[in-house]
C-alpha cells in the first residue's frame, strides 16, 4: 500500500524517531511511504518525498521534524479538503498517518469523511500531553526534562541567595499539565493555570502564606503559557503586584520555545517506536480511522472521534 505521513501543528521531539520507525517498519511490510512536507500544506502543494530506511537512519536523535510542519486553518473549508483529497488520489494514497495533536486529527477526520476509502491513523505528538485517552504523548518527556533542568538551575540561586520569589512561565498551550508537573514533583510551590486561574491578590496571598510558614528559603510559582492571551505580560503584572504589596524580590523567567525542541529523551524514542508499530499495523490490518494511545502500560486504538474530548488530569489535586 501507499502510505502518506505528515507531521502537523506544533513540533515535538518525538516526531523524528516516530517517523524513522514508521518508515522502517512499513517498508518491511512492503508498503511505500510518502513523506509530505509542512503538514497538510505539503499535501495541498503535492510536495513529498519517498522515504526509505536509508533516508531516516539518524532521525532518532533529532528534535523537531525533518518533514517540517505547518498549520493550515483553512482546512476547515470543504473546498480545501476536496483539494487535498484530489492530491492524495493522484498518488494512489491508501492511508494517511498524522503525527500531531487534536487539531491535526480534526483535519484528518474531515478528509476521511469526504473519502471513506481513505484510512486515517493518528499518532499523538505534543509536549502538552493532552490527548484524550492516552497517558502519554510524544515530546512530553523531552519538554519536561528541559523544564526540570531549568528549575534545577534556579534552585541553586534560590538556596544561595534566600528570600527570592521566582515566577516561571513554561510552554503547554491551554492545558496546564506540563506546567503543573513541577508542582507534582515538589520542584515548585503552586501553579497559575487555565484550569485554576488566580488573581494577582490570590497569588500574593499564597506567596505570603508560604513565606510566613518558614519552610522555604525561596518560592517558585509556575505560569502556564495559555493562562492568558499574553502570559509574559500576565506574569510580569503579577510580579509587580507582589513586589509593590509585599516588598519581595520577584524574578520573572521564561523557559521559551527551546523547551519544544532538542534531542529526544530515551523515553520519547521508546514510546515513538511503539506508536509507530501500532500505526503501521492499523494500516496493514485495515483498522479504520483510529489514533494510537498508550495507557495502563500498553498501546491500543481509540476511534478518532474520541480525540476531541478534553483530557482531565485527575492527579492535579489542586487545592
Amino acid at each position: 500500500m501507499n502510505i502518506a505521513v505528515i507531521t502537523s501543528g506544533g513540533d515535538s521531539s518525538g516526531m523524528n524517531p516516530c517517523l524513522a520507525q514508521i518508515v522502517k517498519y512499513a517498508t518491511q511490510q512492503g508498503h511505500v511511504i510518502y513523506g509530505y512536507k509542512r503538514g497538510f500544506l505539503g499535501i495541498r502543494d503535492n510536495e513529498y518525498t519517498i522515504l526509505r530506511p536509508c533516508d531516516v537512519q539518524d532521525w532518532h536523535k533529532k528534535g523537531g521534524t525533518e518533514l517540517r510542519t505547518g498549520r493550515f486553518p483553512e482546512l476547515k473549508e470543504e473546498e480545501n479538503q476536496l483539494r487535498l483529497i484530489a492530491q492524495l488520489a493522484k498518488n494512489n494514497i491508501d492511508a494517511l498517518i498524522v503525527l500531531g495533536g487534536d487539531g491535526s486529527f480534526k483535519g484528518a477526520r474531515a478528509l476521511s469523511g469526504l473519502n471513506p476509502n481513505m484510512n486515517i491513523v493518528g499518532v499523538p505528538c505534543t509536549i502538552d500531553n493532552n490527548i484524550y485517552g492516552s497517558d502519554y504523548t510524544l515530546g512530553y518527556d523531552t519538554a519536561l526534562n528541559k523544564q526540570v533542568d531549568y528549575l534545577d538551575g534556579i534552585s541553586d540561586t534560590g538556596m544561595a541567595l534566600p528570600g527570592r520569589v521566582f515566577f516561571v512561565e513554561t510552554l503547554g498551550a491551554w492545558d496546564g499539565y506540563l506546567t503543573h508537573s513541577s508542582v507534582l514533583m515538589g520542584m515548585a510551590d503552586f501553579s497559575v493555570l487555565v484550569e485554576k486561574p488566580m488573581t494577582n491578590e490570590e497569588i500574593a496571598q499564597e506567596v505570603l502564606r508560604i513565606r510566613n510558614s518558614g519552610d522555604k528559603d525561596y518560592i517558585v510559582v509556575m505560569f502556564a503559557e495559555g493562562d492568558s492571551q499574553n502570559t509574559i505580560t500576565r506574569m510580569v503584572d503579577a510580579a509587580n503586584y507582589v513586589k509593590e504589596n509585599l516588598g519581595l524580590n520577584v524574578k520573572c523567567n521564561l523557559v521559551g520555545f527551546q523547551q519544544r525542541g532538542g534531542v529526544p529523551t530515551a523515553t520519547d524514542r521508546l514510546r515513538a517506536a511503539g506508536f509507530a508499530k501500532y500505526a503501521v499495523d492499523a494500516v496493514t490490518k485495515n483498522i479504520q480511522n483510529v489514533y494510537v494511545v498508550y495507557t495502563d502500560g500498553k498501546y491500543q486504538y481509540l476511534d478518532i472521534e474520541h480525540a476531541f474530548q478534553r483530557k482531565i488530569f485527575e492527579e492535579f489535586e489542586i487545592k
